[in-house]
């Protein structure tokens, strides 16, 4: 059985008041979700998720992509993106081909359901890490996609590639910072924006260096 994930997204703000009465105004800004750098890595874990699922899941449609709970906000002279139209991005972008099989060792944290909506909430433990990699065989890529949960510390990834060897880092970039509430406005588009991260040598093991609270892509050309 193949799944449709449709329309996934953040939303729990702009649900009342203002944001869902025109007050009978011509094309009023109605839902229009305000996105900051916590929503983005929830959205990058929600990409990690369906990719790492796609033997299920044929198809994840966002909900919506400009203006209402979208990553992509319109004023009448420009096109704003936010916070979470990166992780977006980078999923169409990087993640071709084949998902591959990752096992990852990484310590946990504890979680618990108290408070939250009893049908899925639960006690569990979660890992700080959360990746998810791509090889697009037939133009000799790979890809891989890294949340880093940890709010306080860096986190060290060891890669083994094992028989799939890089040669070429083609792109290595990071969205993280130091609020997890901070967002873009017209004003300022670039609070919450890629930033270039050092990538290691490639080779059939590499060690990334996560910043906390972080969605990092790296992709490589492979052999």
């Amino acid at each position: 059985m193949w799944l449709s994930f449709d329309e996934w997204n953040v939303w729990y703000r702009a649900r009342s008041g203002d944001a869902v009465d025109g007050r009978r105004q011509f094309a009023p800004r109605l839902l229009e979700e305000v996105y900051n750098l916590e929503d983005a890595l929830l959205a990058g874990g929600f990409v990690n998720t369906l990719l790492r699922n796609s033997d299920r899941v044929r198809v994840g449609c966002l909900a919506q992509l400009i203006n209402v709970i979208a990553p992509l906000v319109t004023n009448e002279t420009g096109v704003l993106r936010q916070s979470t139209y990166y992780p977006y991005a980078w999923g169409i972008r990087y993640a071709r081909g084949r998902v591959l099989d990752v096992r990852v060792e990484v310590e946990t944290y504890p979680i618990t359901g108290a408070g939250l909506q009893a049908d899925f909430a639960r006690n569990d433990q979660v890992p700080f890490v959360d990746v998810v990699a791509t090889h697009d065989a037939p133009n000799r890529q790979a890809s891989v996609l890294m949340l880093n949960r940890d709010l306080e510390g860096e986190r060290e990834l060891v890669l083994d590639w094992g028989e799939l060897t890089p040669t070429r880092v083609l792109a290595c970039e990071t969205l993280t910072g130091p609020d997890l509430k901070a967002f873009n406005i017209f004003d300022a588009p670039t609070r919450v924006a890629p930033q270039r991260l050092d990538a290691p040598a490639p080779g059939a093991r590499m060690t990334f260096r996560l910043p906390p609270r972080s969605y990092t892509v790296v992709q490589f050309a492979t052999v």
